[in-house]
């Protein structure tokens, strides 16, 4: 009996550490091949619906590719090693081995690569907003492992409001 004062609110937190659904991302870019024959990254779908859209990424123009798409692009870019269109991506091109992404900067013998970006969030006070952050997960196949990624990309409008550019990138690791 003494043991049953403490098992009701025991029982009351396990219930309460329910693990919440998973949330579909909103876009997924599967990249497959070796570098040379990578086709260049769709830049298709919106990963904002259009009521969203408006608001949160007025600040370029309205046929400016959406966010998800300028990172996926830039990916892309990655895979084939063309660092120069790569750094095209950024409103200021990191130094070569210190960019916050430098994971997927140094990636050699992808057999595939995976990105999944979810619908920008805005990071500023500014309507319309100034600075996006896109989350994103990334996962990488080569001859010898899989690799993941979890992180985001937070990107400004161009000078022109034509697009928007990367500003700073955070990847991290996932461990299994």
């Amino acid at each position: 009996m003494r043991g049953a004062g403490w098992l009701f609110p025991m029982l009351m937190l396990l219930g309460a550490c329910q693990r919440a659904a998973d949330v579909p991302p909103a876009a997924d870019v599967v990249v497959a091949g070796p570098p040379a024959a990578a086709a260049a990254v769709p830049a298709g779908t919106s990963a904002v619906g259009d009521a969203d859209a408006l608001p949160l990424l007025a600040a370029v123009a309205a046929d400016a590719p959406d966010p998800g798409a300028v990172v996926r692009t830039y990916a892309g870019h990655l895979l084939r090693r063309d660092f120069d269109k790569a750094d095209a991506s950024w409103m200021v091109a990191p130094p070569p081995g210190r960019a916050d992404d430098a994971a997927l900067r140094s990636l050699r013998d992808v057999r595939d690569l995976r990105i999944s970006t979810e619908p920008p969030q805005a990071r500023d006070q500014q309507r319309p907003t100034h600075l996006i952050e896109v989350p994103v997960r990334v996962r990488v196949l080569t001859a010898t492992t899989t690799l993941r990624y979890s992180g985001w990309y937070r990107l400004v409008p161009d000078p022109q409001r034509n697009g928007w550019l990367i500003q700073a990138a955070r990847l991290q690791p996932v461990l299994d």
